[in-house]
């Protein structure tokens, strides 16, 4: 898959940690996948997505179940996304889209809802339905009504993506940052990272200013640095409403290039914040606070990492099953390097996020 732009080096300096057992996290999520009816070109993306490295390395320090339980909704998750969201028949149809998007999510609240009679949706609902029972088993009852909820969230994100398709328009920067974590259930990863780890915030931690505000830019650094990596293939699929790249380039008359290294400002912008204040926040931080400002920074930088090998975005995994030369899909050369100092920001915070440096210690 030729790519027309070039990734710069990403600033993280966060510190990267996996769990043991990446390979076997892995295997059994495709297994699962496939026991739920999963139909063979989704289980062939499923092979492309990586999600026991994933897991492994947003909760390093998960249970066995637990990180288990996460690898298998990333997978469900970017399974979803790659079927309805970004691909097929409703994809560009809100008016049929919201509607599946909405019964599906319903499952997250009340998984026992019976079958539709429509196989793909049927396995998608079964998996999801049998995931959220898992969740109640291993996480606090308020915690694990925080993930199903956390669905509808993304739900209005994915909604949002259809729609811009729908009308070939493309949102401004400004909305996306407000958009994308949505549409990438920011949220809901969190969460799920406290379930994996067996942990749940404190109501009134979670609820603080400061804690919002770093959860809000670990939201943007999980979803937005993956618009990078994935133009090619957005661009392959003809769905680059909602990828920053394009964005940029049409919001100020850029070249892909130019709005790609606008991009990277960007996120190193918010990378300066996020790692400005989550230091901030641990210098009197209870142990709850501390654990939790870990575990967003295992999921900053486990996604770093992860997107920049992903065979998702480096190969094209959608030919028949009978195309000999199909590609295997595995990790190859990096998409791009990690970078260990800063080099640009933006000068002028955008408007969505500017309210983070207000508080900001000085």
């Amino acid at each position: 898959m030729d790519t027309s732009i070039t990734i710069p080096p990403l600033w993280c300096p966060l510190d990267l940690r996996v769990r043991d057992g990446v390979d076997v996290f892995d295997a059994r999520s495709l297994d699962w996948m496939e026991r739920h009816g999963m139909d063979d070109t989704s289980l062939d993306r499923a092979a492309a997505t990586d999600t026991g490295f994933l897991a492994c390395s947003w909760a390093p320090d998960g249970t066995e179940n637990g990180v288990q339980a996460l690898s298998d909704w990333l997978m469900w998750a970017l399974l979803y996304d790659d079927h309805y969201c970004d691909g097929g028949p409703h994809s560009s149809q809100p008016g049929t889209f919201n509607t599946i998007a909405a019964r599906m999510m319903a499952r997250a609240l009340y998984p026992a809802t019976p079958p539709t009679g429509d196989p793909v949706f049927d396995a998608f609902a079964s998996s999801l339905g049998d995931l959220i029972r898992r969740i109640h088993t291993l996480a606090d009852p308020t915690l694990a009504y925080l993930c199903a909820l956390a669905h509808y969230q993304w739900a209005i994100g994915t909604m949002s993506g259809v729609s811009d398709r729908s009308t070939n328009s493309v949102r401004t920067m400004e909305d996306h940052l407000l958009i994308r974590p949505a549409d990438g259930a920011s949220t809901l990863a969190g969460h799920m990272i406290e379930v994996a780890e067996g942990t749940v915030l404190p109501a009134q931690e979670r609820t603080r200013p400061e804690v919002h505000a770093l959860v809000q830019a670990a939201g943007i650094l999980l979803t937005v640095p993956t618009d990078l990596p994935s133009y090619a293939r957005e661009q392959h699929q003809k769905s680059l409403e909602s990828n920053i790249v394009h964005i940029l380039a049409v919001q100020h008359s850029l070249s892909v290039q130019e709005a790609t290294d606008q991009a990277c400002a960007l996120l190193e912008t918010v990378m300066e914040f996020f790692t400005t204040m989550r230091a901030q926040l641990r210098k009197d931080a209870s142990p709850d606070l501390l654990r939790y400002t870990d575990q967003l920074a295992n999921m900053v930088r486990g996604t770093y990492e992860w997107q920049r090998f992903l065979p998702r975005y480096s190969t094209v995994i959608d030919l028949p099953r009978t195309t000999e030369a199909k590609p295997a899909a595995h990790r190859g050369t990096a998409l791009h390097a990690i970078a260990s100092a800063q080099s640009r920001s933006c000068s002028d915070k955008p408007t969505p996020i500017a309210w983070w440096w207000e508080l900001l210690n000085t």
